[in-house]
């Protein structure tokens, strides 16, 4: 039929026929939705990640022989860190849309939940699949007390903990109220 889309309902599971201009909308949407998210990851990544140096994991990082050093780029070798200055802010937006894109199939669920139930749920998910379960032996994540080294001790996985908590759940507080902002009503993200 003309001016008909076919869409998919995420919650029954099924496809449904939707107004062309009612799929440009969605589309719209789940393009702002990605944006949101890769812009509070990426903001709440940088500035959770400076506290965190500054208080908790400098040491870590820098010194006469950082733990962290011997894996990752370090601010002490200027010359290996200018990758890090030129490829954080890409890689980070990057992932961010890569979360985005992949909470996407989710958003119309997202958006019948209060702020609190999707801020918890984004949160959730974030810190499960993102960091403690990750596939990738990490200081702090399930797969790095399996594999790395000794070195990488009960110590330096609690260390790294309040930074992985606070970014995931500013992030997931931003996406959240950002999520009910363009809900349609203006009014969303004030729902209890």
């Amino acid at each position: 039929m003309a001016g008909e889309a076919m869409g998919f309902d995420a919650l029954r599971g099924a496809p449904v026929r939707m107004a062309a201009n009612a799929e440009g909308a969605r589309r719209r949407e789940r393009i702002l939705f990605v944006v949101l998210v890769a812009v509070a990851h990426t903001i709440t990544y940088l500035v959770v990640g400076a506290l965190a140096f500054a208080f908790l994991t400098h040491g870590l990082y820098e010194g006469a022989d950082p733990l962290f050093g011997s894996y990752l780029r370090t601010p002490g070798e200027a010359d290996l860190w200018q990758h890090v200055t030129t490829w954080f802010l890409p890689a980070q937006l990057f992932r961010g849309a890569l979360l985005g894109l992949a909470l996407s199939p989710f958003l119309e669920v997202l958006h019948g939940w209060s702020v609190w139930r999707r801020a918890l749920a984004v949160a959730g998910l974030y810190l499960v699949f993102g960091f403690w379960a990750a596939a990738v032996a990490a200081p702090g994540n399930i797969e790095g007390l399996v594999y790395l080294r000794p070195e990488f001790s009960l110590d330096v996985v609690l260390r790294v903990q309040p930074e992985i908590i606070l970014q995931g759940a500013a992030m997931s507080a931003v996406v959240a109220i950002g999520i009910g902002r363009f809900a349609g009503n203006g009014r969303g993200w004030l729902r209890r």
